[in-house]
Parts: C-alpha cells; structure tokens; sequence
C-alpha cells in the first residue's frame, strides 16, 4: 500500500479511474463529472506540477488526489476562515467504484492533512458537489466547515466549499 506522486505513465490508468467514477457518479443521478471536466489535460498538468498523488496497493490503483495551492476564481467572493498566507487546496479526488467504502478516500485525505500540516500550510480549502450527499457527509465528518458556495460553468447546482485549519 502506497500514496506516490503519479507519473507519466499512470495516465491511463488514471484516466480508467475517472472514467469508472463517472459511470458511477451517473448511476446515481450525480452529474460532478463529465466529459469536459476533468480531462486528461487537467491530470496531465497535475502530473507535471508534481500535484497529483496516486494510491495503489498491490500494484492496482485505487484512488487519486490532487493537492496544490491553487484556488479557483470563485473563491474569492467567499468569507474564509483565515487569510491567503498558507493554504493548500485539495482537487479531484477520486476512488474507484469497486474500492469505495473500504478506507480509501481516508488513506487520501489523512494523507493530504499530514502532508499540509508537515508543509506549514494554516488550512486546507475544497469544494464539493452539492448534488453529491454522500461527498458532503465525508468532509463534514472529518470536520471541513461549510464556508459558502460557489457555481462552477456548466453545472446547475453549486459547489459548497470547505475549509478546515491545521495549524
């Protein structure tokens, strides 16, 4: 079991992942994703940016997640929980559908906050799809204050964004 920077070469597995997450997400009447977001281009530019950490065990991948400090737009507009200076935000995570509700996504996330607590970073800021309850749920139970919310293009629901410090 392992939490690595994803390189070149995972791509395809990476862009299987999604794909298997979209099925997923559609099945049950969640459209998050779609065919124009995200795309290869934006895991591509992650791999590049050294911002994109893949999980596997076994060899087999099981989930993704891309932490940087680069916030969208939207954000601005929003009353945050503390200033600019050190904040990391978390991007695309995903786990496949035949690895969900097995700890995945929390090896991810426990991840993520170690990884911004060990960088000095005061908060971690996301957003979720308010159309996906069950993506809610998991922030909030790991303590992610609902800050306020945010539209992105091409999606009728808002996305509600969250910040949790960790310093």
């Amino acid at each position: 079991m392992s939490i690595s920077l994803a390189v070149p070469n995972d791509i395809i597995e990476i862009m299987e992942l999604v794909k298997s997450c979209i099925i997923d997400l559609e099945a049950h009447k969640i459209y998050q994703w779609n065919k124009n977001y995200p795309t290869v281009d934006h895991f591509e530019g992650d791999i590049e940016n050294k911002s994109l950490y893949i999980f596997k065990d076994g060899g087999v991948n099981q989930g993704i997640i891309t932490i940087n400090e680069t916030q969208p737009l939207e954000y601005k507009k929003l009353d945050w929980l503390i200033d600019d200076s050190r904040v990391m935000v978390i991007h695309r995570l995903a786990v496949k559908p035949i690895f969900q509700r097995q700890g995945t996504g929390q090896r991810l996330m426990n991840f993520a906050e170690n990884f911004a607590f060990n960088n000095d970073y005061d908060s971690i800021r996301l957003d979720a799809y308010s159309g996906n309850p069950r993506a809610i749920k998991f922030y909030e139970n790991r303590g992610y204050k609902k800050i306020g919310q945010v539209f992105f293009p091409g999606r009728t629901l808002p996305f509600y964004c969250y910040e949790k410090i960790v310093r």
